[in-house]
């Protein structure tokens, strides 16, 4: 995955975390008209940036109030066996429904209380995503209180956004540019050979088979130093392998990784040897070899090459063009339009970047900061571990990189929060067409039906990154459609 792919997950994890609309608002159970204000007491605590605390208590008095009208409400709805409808003793109906009554109360009060807490002393549009509720009491008679963390929004400035001058290269495509991208498909149709003869030597981009011996440094030099002398050695090699695949260029030998493989076999003829150092891993299967310094001796078995076919009307045929030269423009033509896509997003990125030096840096939430690190951090280990690390490999060189992690996420989340305001200031939003438009376009491109898409991004609750995807999209447009691009020459 690329770095641009990361950074838009990161930034659809950060959006969903701080998406700030609050399901509060609502009441599972009847109104019953009673969403007016309630009197209540808000305390509020600085945690630290951007995160506070908020301690509420409200009256028993609201709860007697709120508990009386669902029991009347109640009463002229129920109708109990003996008794006419709206008739029933007030008693018998609390008895029968005053626990599920009282629940109800409960649940009404501390959604309702909550967002007038949050907008009489956060303000709704500055708090990030949900709080959390570090305390909650309950009783009929001495009232509702509970304690709620916030995160809000970072403070900044933020000038102008509009007219931001960027400098880019001009958009060129060189033939030599088209060439490559016209042998990439000829090596999809070229022909995988032996090549054999005296003259014939491993080059950078052969398919070899190699015989490996892998020996422990020390042992190694000794060994070699007896070959020279013609003296006889005992020493013989922690491991061997026969027949192992290799394809150039590579860091690759079968499970080990090796910096100058390349350079070790580049040049050497069928049967001879070719010699480079490398680490052991610690879970190497020879115990005395874990960890240590070895030397890698590769014996080259076979050497096949991938031979080309010639660039003809035919050939091009094959790619559904009449001709060659059709081939070489519509192959031009699609790498200036990548180009151009990749330009604008170069574009659009300079143009946060410089939007960010404007702000000057601003505090972050950081338990925010701290949990885009870990996601970071697992993220890369991942990576690691795919490229053949071990886990301890890995480990550590996620801890080299931490500073380096950290500062790309304090960027990447400057920007997330400068391209939120620029949308809450101009109003950009997504809406139900948006999102069919960009389901619609993603099932085209996969051969799917939308609606069955639809439901699978749902069932596997990707819409909300989806939306995100879309509203970044336009936040970036919107800038860079008024940005002043100037073009300067290449260096």
């Amino acid at each position: 995955m690329s770095e641009t792919e990361h950074e838009h997950d990161q930034d659809t994890a950060v959006a969903e975390q701080h998406d700030h609309g609050h399901d509060h608002d609502h009441d599972h159970g009847h109104s019953h008209g009673h969403d007016h204000s309630h009197a209540m007491d808000v305390v509020v605590e600085e945690l630290g940036p951007c995160k506070k605390l908020l301690k509420v208590s409200v009256p028993a008095s609201e709860i007697e109030t709120d508990y009386a009208k669902r029991i009347a409400h109640l009463r002229k709805r129920v109708h109990l066996k003996g008794f006419r409808k709206g008739k029933a003793p007030k008693a018998r109906i609390e008895k029968l429904y005053g626990e599920s009554v009282l629940e109800e109360v409960r649940e009404h009060l501390v959604r309702h209380v909550y967002v007038e807490a949050i907008k009489e002393k956060v303000g709704t549009d500055k708090v990030l995503g949900e709080g959390k509720f570090e305390k909650l009491e309950f009783d009929r008679k001495q009232g509702l209180e509970f304690e709620i963390v916030v995160h809000t929004r970072p403070e900044f400035e933020l000038e102008s956004y509009t007219d931001v001058k960027v400098e880019v290269e001009p958009l060129t495509v060189d033939d030599s540019d088209v060439q490559a991208q016209i042998d990439m498909f000829r090596r999809t149709r070229g022909d995988m050979r032996p090549v054999e003869g005296e003259d014939v030597v491993v080059e950078g981009e052969d398919h070899l088979t190699v015989d490996l011996q892998v020996w422990l440094a020390d042992e190694f030099e000794t060994w070699s130093k007896a070959q020279e002398e013609g003296a006889q050695s005992d020493l013989k090699p922690l491991k061997e392998e026969f027949g192992l695949e290799v394809q150039l260029p590579s860091d690759y030998l079968g499970d080990y990784e090796v910096d100058d493989l390349e350079d070790a076999l580049t040049g050497l003829k069928v049967g001879e040897w070719g010699d480079t150092e490398t680490d052991l891993p610690e879970d190497f299967d020879v115990i005395e070899g874990r960890g240590e310094g070895a030397v890698l001796r590769v014996r080259v078995e076979a050497i096949r090459r991938l031979f080309l076919p010639e660039l003809t009307d035919e050939l091009a045929k094959e790619a559904g063009f009449e001709t060659v030269a059709d081939l070489r423009r519509e192959t031009r033509e699609r790498l200036q339009e990548a180009m151009e896509v990749a330009r604008r997003g170069q574009i659009e990125d300079r143009i946060l970047l410089k939007l960010i030096e404007q702000t000057g840096e601003f505090e972050l939430p950081v338990d925010i900061v701290d949990a885009e690190i870990e996601n970071a951090e697992k993220r890369r280990t991942q990576e690691l571990r795919r490229e053949g690390s071990t886990e301890q490999e890995a480990e550590n060189e996620v801890a080299e990189e931490r500073d380096e992690i950290r500062t790309k996420v304090v960027t990447m989340l400057r920007k997330f929060f400068v391209a939120d305001e620029v949308a809450r200031r101009e109003k950009l939003q997504v809406t139900g067409r948006d999102v069919e438009a960009r389901i619609a376009r993603i099932a085209a491109s996969q051969g799917m039906n939308p609606q069955h898409l639809h439901e699978q991004l749902q069932k596997m609750e990707m819409l909300p990154q989806i939306r995100q995807d879309i509203l970044d999209q336009k936040i970036r447009t919107f800038l860079r459609e008024r940005a002043e691009i100037v073009e300067v020459a290449a260096d």
